[in-house]
């Protein structure tokens, strides 16, 4: 049986839909159990972040495909998920409200007692353990694992896991004592058994999987509008309240099983009459908003992830290079010189496959220094479009010989510049009074 990455390499390179479909099956009760706790037991969220978090996990597929364990990160995005959807909601459920909820969904059997007090606070207290701590808790209780199955994951031995799961679990309940919620860890392992899992609804999957692929696949506002008339099954009524706002001319290419295609032919075929026009609007736009948010969040995210990589990678270079001039004369400015370097060889940056496949283009600037031999020395990246293309840059730039630069009589070390250009398309011409080398795609 393949596991999560395979799964989700399948996917992100082959574009396989039975294997992303086996990846909803596996995550879904996670997911949605954690959406229902921090929604307080409104199902109707809890579905519309359940698929939220996969559509992203579509999008996500090939940066994530590297995890060995994908649950903190569904976690994670859930709560972030859940957070944006109940962001400016007004309305407040009473406590007797939750209760008719979780009897719905638990059959009508009463809720314990402890378990109202500890549902609104879980999802907190787990996102505070470390994240080895977090997997190890979220494997064992809430997705059902034998400590040999968590051991296989994780790469431990059976008893090693069973020591990891029983500390992150002596860690959660202090956390829970913290908010007044005191029991022993015999106890809560006992209530995280028995009631953190709540089974998703029937076909709920199988409708995920489907909706998550087509939003991956047709993107934008396309993909958050197929996204609403699945789950929230919503009349052709709401097809005319879009086209009445100005949305017009798209084509939606959607793959999917064939119960979720014909789920949508019913929808289709619905009553013809337009209802409420300006609440369902006002939905519509609300829901939108929040979408376009969690994106601009994540872009943020991952930009500020790219930037603190690099800043690292250059203080280290840095480091290095001030201990390099230590054993060598002056590094002269190529402005200063009496004659420039003159370029021998030059080998051409190595394309990134994926990026190259993607057709992703990008720049590199390349900050190095031609020694008194011509060899190219502590080159390194200062800026870049894609921090993905910075090492063949680095790379290429590194084996570049020259006639060394000369001052005042002698061959000098010269500090110098140079921009890499990856592009798919024809090669611009070079710059007058410049270098540019263009990275290309092998033939």
């Amino acid at each position: 049986m393949m596991d999560d990455p395979q799964l989700l390499r399948s996917y992100a390179v082959e574009r396989s839909e039975p294997a992303f479909a086996e990846l909803v099956q596996r995550h879904v009760n996670l997911v949605y159990s954690t959406a229902l706790r921090q929604a307080n037991g409104d199902a109707h969220l809890a579905q519309d972040a359940t698929q939220l978090v996969f559509t992203d996990l579509a999008r996500k597929a090939a940066s994530l495909s590297g995890r060995a364990v994908l649950s903190g990160w569904l976690f994670t995005s859930t709560r972030y998920a859940v957070a944006r959807l109940i962001r400016g909601e007004q309305r407040r459920r009473t406590r007797e409200q939750e209760a008719h909820h979780m009897d719905a969904i638990q059959g009508g059997a009463p809720a314990h007692v402890d378990w109202e007090r500890l549902r609104p606070v879980l999802n907190d207290a787990l996102a505070e353990l470390s994240e080895t701590d977090r997997e190890a808790v979220l494997l064992r209780y809430f997705e059902g694992l034998a400590f040999a199955g968590i051991g296989t994951r994780l790469d431990l031995t059976e008893n090693a896991a069973r020591m990891r799961v029983e500390r992150a679990l002596d860690k959660l309940q202090a956390l829970l004592a913290r908010r007044g919620l005191t029991s022993s860890t015999a106890a809560l392992a006992v209530v995280l058994a028995n009631q953190a899992v709540v089974a998703a609804p029937a076909g709920l999957a199988a409708t995920i999987a489907g909706v998550a692929l087509a939003e991956a696949t047709a993107g934008g506002a396309v993909g958050w509008i197929v996204n609403l008339m699945s789950i929230n099954k919503l009349s052709v009524g709401a097809a005319g309240l879009v086209a009445a706002a100005g949305i017009t001319g798209f084509a939606v290419q959607y793959h999917t099983a064939s119960e979720l295609r014909g789920e949508l032919q019913q929808l289709r075929q619905e009553n013809q009459e337009i209802t409420d026009l300006q609440a369902q609007n006002l939905k519509l736009a609300k829901v939108a908003a929040e979408v376009e948010a969690m994106k601009a969040d994540d872009a943020a995210l991952a930009q500020l992830d790219r930037e603190a990589d690099g800043l690292k990678g250059r203080m280290q270079i840095a480091a290095q290079r001030a201990l390099d001039a230590k054993a060598k004369q002056a590094v002269v400015d190529y402005r200063k010189l009496d004659r420039a370097p003159r370029v021998l060889t030059q080998a051409r940056p190595e394309y990134p496959a994926e990026l190259r496949t993607l057709g992703t283009e990008g720049k590199v600037l390349v900050d190095y220094v031609v020694d008194s031999t011509g060899t190219v020395r502590n080159a390194y990246a200062v800026n870049s479009t894609l921090r993905e293309f910075e090492p063949a840059a680095i790379a290429a730039v590194s084996q570049w010989t020259f006639e060394p630069g000369q001052k005042g009589g002698r061959a000098v070390n010269t500090h110098m510049q140079i921009t890499i250009v990856f592009s798919v398309a024809k090669p611009n011409p070079t710059p007058e009074g410049g270098t540019v080398i263009e990275g290309r795609p092998k033939p």
